[in-house]
């Protein structure tokens, strides 16, 4: 199980700051992340693709957007739009 936490706009639209998701790679909890909130697709992501304006960073280390990043159990993705902060 993997932990993708919510900010912004993504937060907001989905009326919740997390969803946990059984995912081996990022593409497959992008994926999982759409159906468990309808709402964020295709705005934020599409199928295994998240949409150029969203960043993601995996355990608070590392940014990518690579659909085929690996995930392990317990990994948490923080999901936020590219162009927030300061």
């Amino acid at each position: 199980m993997v932990t993708i936490e919510l900010y912004g706009v993504p937060r907001m639209r989905a009326r919740r700051d997390a969803v946990a998701v059984e995912a081996g790679c990022l593409g497959d909890a992008l994926a999982a992340l759409g159906r468990a909130c309808p709402v964020l697709a295709p705005s934020v992501v599409d199928g295994p693709r998240l949409q150029p304006c969203y960043v993601v960073a995996i355990n608070g280390v590392q940014f990518t957007s690579d659909a085929t990043h690996p995930l392990r159990d317990g990994d948490a993705i923080v999901l936020l739009s590219a162009d927030a902060g300061g």
